[in-house]
């Protein structure tokens, strides 16, 4: 396993689970124990990761805001925003959906997406929208960040680098900084709903304004990158930046 990859696959681990010790993770890894500690070391000189005696933890020291308890916040934004995005996919489109309530609501929003293929790394959306009749619904491999049920690691980007080009992509983020950078709160979600979007031909990003003129820890991509960005509102200072970027799309 190269160096980058089993960088990923410790970050998702650890984003997944917190901590682990060297041990365990040298054999889940397949290396020695000297290999490991000398990776992490490394790691740890980024910023990736906290080396702990015996072990390693994540420099996400704040626990995962659940599902449940995003979904609840900003509501009304997130449906307008949802139904907006609902309007740029033409029937039997193919369809990458990443994970984040807004996107989730654009999800309950494609059960009349007749003939329609949709690939996701969310649990909750693969859920919802497998049953749902004529649609095609595939799911990732990789592991699953337990209170968000977005599906991590190498094998996520693998599976969609191996997708033939699909026709539209939309993410959602944590943040959106002043220079128009997509940022998640997660390194391994970041890595993973990058080559998400890159799989597509058409690309759009779904943010609320409280997420607008933020940061984050970890970049997913750049609005430059986008063919659109789906809002419910944006500031006059904010509107200057980045509409030289992207097509601002106001729900």
């Amino acid at each position: 396993m190269k160096t980058a990859r089993r960088e990923q696959e410790i970050i998702a681990l650890l984003e997944s689970r917190g901590d682990i010790s060297v041990a365990e993770l040298s054999g889940l890894l397949g290396i020695s124990e000297s290999t490991l500690r000398k990776q992490l070391a490394v790691m740890q000189r980024n910023g990736m990761v906290i080396r702990t005696y015996g072990g390693v933890m994540s420099v996400n020291r704040v626990p995962d805001e659940s599902f449940e308890s995003k979904l609840h916040k900003n509501m009304a934004e997130k449906r307008k925003i949802a139904e907006k995005a609902r309007e740029l996919i033409p029937a039997g489109a193919s369809v990458a959906l990443g994970s984040g309530t807004t996107v989730y609501g654009l999800g309950m929003l494609l059960d009349d997406h007749p003939k329609g293929v949709i690939y996701s790394n969310s649990l909750q959306t693969a859920d919802y929208l497998s049953r749902v009749a004529g649609l095609e619904v595939h799911i990732c491999g990789g592991i699953v960040r337990g209170r968000t049920s977005t599906v991590i690691g190498n094998e996520v980007a693998e599976y969609f680098r191996g997708l033939k080009q699909l026709d539209y992509a939309f993410i959602g983020c944590d943040a959106i900084n002043m220079a128009g950078e997509v940022m998640s709160d997660s390194l391994s979600v970041a890595s993973a709903e990058k080559i998400l979007f890159l799989s597509a031909k058409h690309r759009y990003v779904l943010c609320d304004s409280s997420k607008i003129g933020q940061s984050a820890v970890a970049r997913i991509t750049g609005l430059k990158n986008c063919d659109g960005l789906v809002i419910d509102y944006c500031d006059s200072r904010i509107i200057e930046r980045y509409q030289t970027l992207t097509k601002l799309i106001y729900a």
